[in-house]
């Protein structure tokens, strides 16, 4: 995220990273539709990293907002 660290950055990479593993698993799909189910459960394996960090770009995208929110909640 050369960016720098925003939601909408964040929402970009997440959304780059997750057409990734739709790509990734649509290959997948093709291999076991054709017989290889073996060479498609390999393909499907390679979408860990991935989603891991998928899962970690949500994250911070998370505490981003909540970050926010707490800056624009004013003091008592």
């Amino acid at each position: 995220m050369a960016e720098g660290l925003s939601i909408t950055t964040g929402l970009r990479e997440l959304s780059t990273r997750l057409a990734e593993v739709s790509a990734i698993l649509k290959a997948a799909v093709v291999c076991a539709e054709s017989g290889s189910e073996q060479q498609a459960l390999r393909i499907a394996m390679d979408i860990d990293e991935v989603l891991h960090e998928a899962q970690a770009l949500h994250g911070a995208i998370r505490l981003i907002g909540r970050m926010q929110r707490q800056a624009e909640t004013p003091a008592p």
